[in-house]
């Protein structure tokens, strides 16, 4: 069985610093076997990291569009942030990509909200049910609700933008041989959930302000 953790930030998304050599030792450290790297709008890390250890990263990216973010896996190039939601989702099957919402239901962030989630539920590959960071836990429950109603496949992360959260949350599946049978194996997936503390939020603040002011150097 792997363990994954499908929703990860490092410091080539604004509101993180974690260094791509130090992500993929501590994902290792705990026991994570497939990484998403997922930066917001932002490909450029993921594909080094993959070049680091192949073995271990999905190309990933958060992307945003015009309804709201989309989370994106087994992507080759960047989906721009002027799309519509159905074209984002277009974009990445034709590049062989998977794709679903993340906190698709939490009001305090970026998500595509109930409407768009019931109207474009027949393009998603899956849902994240699960967001550490969300913070009212009954939308991460009606989002669990919501997939299983739909019968799409649920996910569960960490929304790691620290180093502390990579692997808190977990998505546990059998080893899989394409995007298509990682979406069959999502199907049967044990979800292992813990919400991360409060102070991670102050942490994602405090790499904004670093990044804003230029601290950060890739």
């Amino acid at each position: 069985m792997l363990d994954l953790e499908l929703h990860c930030h490092t410091r080539y998304s604004p509101d993180s610093l974690v260094k791509l050599p130090d992500l993929i030792e501590y994902a290792r450290k705990v026991g994570i076997h497939r990484l998403a790297i997922t930066d917001h709008r932002e490909i450029e890390g993921a594909l080094l990291a993959q070049q680091m250890a192949p073995d271990l990263i999905i190309v990933g990216e958060e992307a945003m569009t015009k309804q709201g973010e989309l989370l994106c896996y087994f992507i080759t190039e960047l989906i721009p942030d002027d799309l519509t939601l159905e074209e984002a989702i277009d974009r990445v099957h034709d590049q062989g990509g998977i794709c679903g919402p993340p906190h698709p239901l939490d009001p305090r962030r970026s998500g595509i909200g109930l409407e768009n989630l019931l109207e474009y539920a027949p393009k998603f590959d899956f849902i994240e049910t699960f967001n550490a960071r969300t913070r009212d836990t009954s939308k991460n429950d009606e989002a669990d609700y919501i997939a299983q109603r739909l019968d799409l496949p649920r996910i569960c992360t960490s929304d790691a933008h620290t180093l502390q959260e990579v692997g808190i949350s977990r998505t546990r599946i059998r080893e899989y041989t394409s995007p298509q049978d990682f979406v069959a194996a999502l199907r049967e997936a044990e979800l292992i959930p813990n919400y991360s503390s409060l102070m991670v939020n102050v942490s994602s603040r405090i790499a904004a302000i670093a990044h804003g002011l230029g601290f950060d150097r890739r």
